[in-house]
């Protein structure tokens, strides 16, 4: 590997010291990263000052993940079971609705656009689809008529997969990751992974996932055209004892590890070759997120960001050329 490149800048600013979630907003009026911390406030960095523009604070649960809807609404999931709705108002974050659904995870929410929904994880191994437009849960992913839902535990982590005749991939706690029919409520496939799975990404153009959990492996997975899923090879880490976050980037050449001693390892998506490790953080980490165009703030086509419980984001050029 060749000696890691510096960040770009490091933010800190008055953050919590744990940073829970980071999301791009990059268009050509504003470049700005939004950073939703443990006490609850959601940060606005303007990328061309790197200085916090505004503060939305209005909870004190920890913000889990942040989105932004096809309607332009900031969507921002807490803690302890509550989905925050934002809308603008002129250069203005409003709050317009609040929705609890009283129950507390540590799995992200995902954003499901096509749908105007957002999945979130309940009791009982079961995800909901939150509707946008009435905000109620419209459907859920009940496993309980399945033999081994008592096996399953807590969901985990979920992503969409609206590209793949818009199914949901759900990991569990028992060890267990299932390709689910949103439209029939029904698993397609199932697949036998680690037990305690943090963290998971898939890409649909290579129909291959990553998956990481409270381990040093790394497990490389793959969805055949008749939808099963099939454990590709696994990559043990050195002196890695868990995985909090994965993320492959839009151009599908890099995947990053965020570990759970503050490392980013990064990896070539196709054939995963070590690249590089990125030592800047102190302690775990929580979230990478990658801008899906040029930031010109940056003269970089892609930028990374990272963050986690030590409450600082790092701001990465890294691999570009």
């Amino acid at each position: 590997m060749s000696r890691p490149p510096d960040p770009k800048f490091l933010l800190r600013g008055d953050m919590d010291e744990n940073v829970h979630s980071l999301l791009f907003s990059i268009n050509s009026d504003v470049e700005h990263l939004y950073a939703g911390d443990g006490k609850g406030t959601v940060h606005i960095w303007d990328l061309k000052t790197n200085r916090i523009k505004y503060q939305l604070s209005d909870g004190c649960s920890p913000c889990f993940n942040l989105h932004i809807t096809n309607k332009t609404d900031l969507i921002v999931q807490r803690r302890h079971g509550i989905i925050d709705v934002y809308k603008m108002n002129e250069s203005n974050w409003i709050l317009d609705k609040s929705i609890n659904y009283e129950y507390c995870s540590f799995c992200r929410s995902q954003l499901l656009p096509e749908n105007d929904a957002v999945l979130i994880p309940f009791d009982c191994s079961v995800v909901g689809t939150l509707s946008l437009k009435t905000f109620k849960v419209e459907s859920t992913l009940d496993p309980s008529k399945l033999s081994y839902s008592n096996k399953l535990g807590t969901v985990m982590a979920m992503k969409s997969l609206m590209d793949v005749n818009g199914s949901v991939l759900v990991a569990y706690e028992g060890g267990q990751l299932l390709l689910w029919d949103m439209r029939k409520n029904d698993v397609l496939s199932s697949l036998t992974v680690e037990q305690y799975p943090m963290t998971f990404d898939f890409d649909a153009s290579l129909m291959q996932g990553i998956l990481g959990s409270a381990s040093e492996k790394l497990e490389i997975f793959e969805m055949l055209p008749n939808h099963a899923l099939s454990h590709k090879c696994t990559r043990f880490l050195e002196h890695v004892n868990g995985i909090s976050i994965l993320s492959v980037r839009p151009d599908k050449k890099i995947v990053t590890a965020g570990c759970w001693d503050g490392r980013l390892m990064l990896f070539s998506w196709k054939k995963l070759r070590p690249l590089a490790i990125l030592k800047e953080h102190r302690a775990s980490v929580y979230d990478i997120v990658y801008s899906q165009c040029k930031v010109e703030a940056y003269d970089t086509k892609c930028l990374m960001a990272a963050t986690g419980k030590d409450g600082y984001i790092s701001m990465w050029d890294i691999y570009n050329n």
